[in-house]
């Protein structure tokens, strides 16, 4: 804040007043006061492309009266002389101070009518990366030939970008089913070889292939369960908790025998790859699972409705559009991609990086953090994750369920709740406001904020110095608590990184924006640019 001596504003006309930074910003200057009124120097006039604050608490409304000072913008070119002597001098250089310090604000501009769609929607994936961002950033933040990161690669934007612009790309992610997508949509595959590879797989599907008439009839029906026991006797079907419920039996067997097929087709390890991607991709739809929402699973009243109605599922006749679909994407993708470049994905917890993350030299860093209470991406994915054998049994995916960041229940015993790490101020506040409401909103709180600071101490520790973090994160209400995630991460990340630049945009993608029962909600999305300091990894 600025202080000093109060002066009567020589206009009795209302001001039009907007906030900006801790004051309040006038873009009328000459019409409140003569530049000689300013106590600064005459150098400071309106016409250096500062602004005008008045000094007010920023929870206080805007006074009638009060100190005018010229603030240059931390970006001009022609800043003002320092004051002479004294508290002016003093008020001056604290002034400058603080203009040197704030972060950069301004909107994301890029070019949203790009409709390239590469490999991105091999897998539908709730709140991902929007690419027309992705691609942006990493033009203005980064150069040809650069190593770029990404600690929750999710489904793979990143790399897939970074490989048609020119840059190497490595991801990482804790959940075993983000890891697969990236790892498939990021490696280029000839179309005409897939198509090949194809040929090679369609007789096994089609012999194994209901009959259409069968397909109508079982739109209000079902096999008897011995009968799809009998079905099942030389096919491998996951040990998914509860699976009739989620799953049909006819369809059981339909995707048994869809994803043995992939398994014995007579092809190259990454063309199975990607036709297993293929059919996690159909997975959802082929379940009793509402495929709209994207922060869990269930079996909505809309999907028992529409069933009731008569619901015809052939999981062959998805997986054979999925599939052409995705062979002209890859496609696509494998013409664009730059030559010589490589990208890869592997499972890391980013609260503790492994070796073979830490010692690779990373010029940037581009992620999106999971947002606090917003996707459960750890029961959302699970019947793709058992289908694709990612998981064996329930006990394995309890076990990687602690690994994940954002949950809005975490016990009260998880190591990173009982960890003796003190929050910023700003963050205990909040933590102990829950508390006195409920202590387990207050344990996920922690147990988010804890984590998400172990992180940036990882990033710190494989970034270049001076090298840029970006992060794409959205604002949030959580349960009627409002969370300001910007402020969140620029406290967490103080120790190893200085906030140099805030950047927004809105989300309008229906699959990325969203509204939960529990308030959270994301329209808006900021992009955080980080600098590492020079002291950060140690």
């Amino acid at each position: 804040m600025l202080y000093g001596p109060r002066t009567p504003v020589p206009s009795a006309r209302p001001l039009s007043l907007s906030r900006e930074g801790g004051g309040v910003a006038c873009s009328d200057l000459p019409s409140l006061c003569d530049a000689s009124e300013l106590r600064a120097s005459p150098a400071s006039s309106g016409a250096l492309g500062g602004r005008v604050l008045l000094d007010y608490p920023p929870t206080a409304p805007a006074p009638l009266a009060c100190q005018l000072f010229i603030v240059p913008s931390p970006h001009s070119t022609n800043l003002p002389s320092r004051a002479s002597s004294g508290a002016e001098a003093d008020l001056v250089e604290r002034a400058f101070e603080r203009a040197r310090q704030s972060p950069r604000r301004r909107h994301l501009a890029f070019a949203a009518g790009n409709s390239e769609r590469l490999t991105h929607y091999l897998f539908r994936y709730p709140a991902k990366f929007h690419p027309p961002v992705v691609r942006q950033l990493i033009t203005d933040l980064t150069g040809d030939g650069e190593l770029l990161y990404d600690p929750f690669c999710g489904s793979g934007t990143l790399l897939v970008e970074a490989r048609v612009a020119g840059r190497h790309a490595l991801g990482s992610d804790v959940d075993p089913l983000a890891v697969f997508i990236s790892a498939v949509k990021s490696r280029p595959l000839a179309e005409r070889r897939l198509r090949r590879d194809l040929g090679a797989l369609m007789p096994a599907l089609v012999a194994h292939r209901r009959s259409a008439a069968e397909y109508e009839r079982l739109q209000f029906d079902d096999i008897a369960r011995d009968e799809c026991a009998s079905q099942l006797d030389s096919l491998w079907a996951p040990a998914i908790p509860n699976i009739e419920h989620w799953f049909r039996r006819y369809v059981i067997v339909d995707l048994a025998r869809i994803f043995c097929a992939i398994h014995q087709a007579p092809i190259p390890e990454t063309s199975r790859r990607f036709f297993w991607l293929v059919f996690a991709s159909i997975v959802r739809a082929a379940s009793n699972a509402d495929p709209v929402p994207v922060s869990g699973l269930e079996v909505t009243s809309h999907m028992k409705r529409i069933d009731a109605a008569g619901r015809v599922i052939d999981p062959f006749a998805l997986w054979e559009r999925a599939a052409e679909k995705a062979i002209r994407d890859m496609g696509a993708f494998h013409t664009a991609a730059a030559p010589g470049i490589r990208a890869s994905a592997v499972t890391a917890d980013a609260t503790c990086l492994p070796a073979s993350v830490k010692r690779r030299e990373v010029a940037a860093i581009i992620t999106s953090p999971p947002y606090h209470g917003a996707v459960d991406y750890y029961r959302r994915h699970q019947l793709e994750m058992f289908w694709l054998r990612l998981v064996w049994d329930q006990q394995q995916r309890l076990r990687l369920l602690q690994r994940y960041i954002g949950r809005t229940k975490v016990a009260a015993r998880h190591p990173l709740v009982r960890a003796k790490v003190g929050l910023p101020a700003p963050e205990a506040v909040v933590e102990q406001q829950m508390r006195e409401v409920d202590a387990s909103r207050a344990d996920a709180f922690r147990h988010y904020c804890v984590a998400m600071g172990r992180v940036f101490g990882q990033l710190a520790r494989v970034l270049k110095a001076s090298s840029p973090a970006v992060l794409v994160v959205g604002h949030s209400i959580w349960r009627g608590t409002a969370l300001n995630t910007s402020d969140l991460f620029a406290e967490l990340a103080g120790p190893y990184f200085r906030l140099e630049e805030v950047l927004d945009y809105p989300v309008k993608n229906r699959y990325m924006s969203y509204a939960r029962h529990n308030g959270a909600s994301i329209d808006h999305e900021y992009v955080l640019v980080l600098r590492r300091t020079k002291t950060a990894a140690t």
